[in-house]
């Protein structure tokens, strides 16, 4: 997924908002990696990027080789109904309706002030990321107010 310019609006799953936090350069493929890498540089290189949340796969999904007609088959077939539920879970702690479009800037300011790193357990739950810590150290290196004006 290469984005033309920074005014491109990018398609971002609920989930993956709080994924983007932890992005240390693994992931589920070389391809996989590449575009992630891709994405994370732009946000946060351009943080008026407009992102748009959504609640099915996204741009970063699009080159995961666990991305399925279906969805996400991470853990099997089926797997995208939970997948959907983070999703949802995230956008509700942040006040971001489905479909909303807003500046990468807002949306960490709102990650910063609504996602304390200790709720990634209920949030995430069984995430095979979860242990490694990344997501939690950098929600815990947002301040409360997101990035600086």
């Amino acid at each position: 997924m290469l984005l033309k310019e920074a005014r491109d609006i990018l398609s971002v799953r609920g989930h993956t908002l709080l994924c983007l936090q932890g992005f240390r350069g693994e992931g589920y493929s070389q391809g996989f990696v590449e575009n992630m890498e891709q994405i994370h540089q732009t946000l946060t290189r351009e943080p008026e990027t407009p992102v748009r949340a959504v609640v099915r796969p996204d741009a970063i999904c699009e080159s995961c080789p666990n991305l399925g007609p279906a969805g996400c088959r991470l853990r099997g077939e089926g797997f995208e109904s939970e997948m959907q539920a983070q999703d949802r879970e995230v956008l509700q702690r942040l006040s971001i309706a489905e479909g909303e479009v807003l500046p990468w800037r807002e949306i960490l300011r709102r990650i910063g002030s609504n996602v304390a790193s200790e709720a990634l357990e209920q949030i995430c739950g069984s995430c095979p990321w979860l242990p490694l810590g990344f997501c939690r150290e950098g929600i815990d290196r947002l301040p409360a107010r997101g990035v600086e004006e």
